[in-house]
């Protein structure tokens, strides 16, 4: 798979929000010879929707749901930290998303369900496009307290009839996660056409943070180990990263 990058993308995907005009954007990229379109990409996690399509409601910033067997959650801390992106088109070309800031380690319970973060943009060229991989691994970044050097970190409660049980979950090991962009615009690939150069794509990849809980019966926690925790925050990573188009939440 060959991988295309573009030169000073960082002054590109600036433009919009320093509140510059689009001509310069048009001209300098009509100059390279080639059609092509800025992809911002964005990253929000949620709970996992009812029947009429509503989350959870939240204590402050402690996130309150129940799991499949019974517990009652409340989430004090949650952290999930994305290092790396790369658009990948249906003919095997891949472009690697510049990051904005570096890694982004997502504090979950400081943002609203679906809030979305800016995590980086790639500039592509015109075609179709059916995946991103997602790079999820340990962060350095300050102010993460005990979270520091971990890939996913949570802790909190979980309380079911007269059982309290406190957990502190984390794994440090990185994981690749393949999201499917097959059907993510109307049905189809994500698509840049022919004559495309403005920034007119936006990309949000999502996370269901209470399905880490799945199938955990907080009864047994003293027989997860180190292992265990890994497997399943991993997992669940590469079973609950989704992608959709722009910024709003999905219907």
């Amino acid at each position: 798979m060959s991988t295309r990058r573009f030169p000073a993308l960082t002054a590109l995907l600036l433009v919009p929000v320093l509140g510059s005009s689009t001509g310069c954007l048009d001209e300098f990229l009509n100059s390279l010879g080639e059609s092509s379109s800025i992809v911002d990409v964005f990253a929000t996690s949620h709970a996992t929707p009812d029947s009429q399509g509503e989350v959870p409601e939240r204590n402050g910033e402690q996130l309150l749901f129940a799991n499949d067997m019974g517990w009652e959650i409340f989430l004090d801390e949650a952290y999930v930290t994305t290092t790396a992106l790369s658009l990948n088109a249906c003919d095997g070309e891949r472009f690697d998303v510049e990051m904005y800031w570096g890694a982004l380690a997502e504090n979950i319970p400081s943002h609203a369900d679906y809030e979305v973060q800016g995590v980086g943009g790639v500039r592509a060229t015109s075609g179709s496009y059916c995946s991103m991989l997602v790079e999820y691994g340990p962060s350095e970044a300050e102010g993460m307290g005990d979270a520091v050097g971990s890939t996913v970190y949570l802790a909190g409660t979980a309380i079911k009839a007269d059982q309290t049980i406190e957990f502190v979950w984390r794994t440090e090991l990185a994981v690749d996660v393949d999201v499917d962009l097959s059907e993510v615009e109307n049905g189809e690939p994500l698509h840049i056409g022919t004559g495309q150069t403005v920034v007119n794509k936006k990309l949000t990849i999502a996370k269901a943070y209470d399905r880490f809980f799945d199938g955990v019966d907080f009864a047994e926690l003293d027989s997860f180990s180190q292992a265990d925790v890994d497997a399943l925050l991993t997992d669940t990573l590469h079973r609950q990263t989704a992608a959709f188009l722009g910024t709003a939440k999905p219907n």
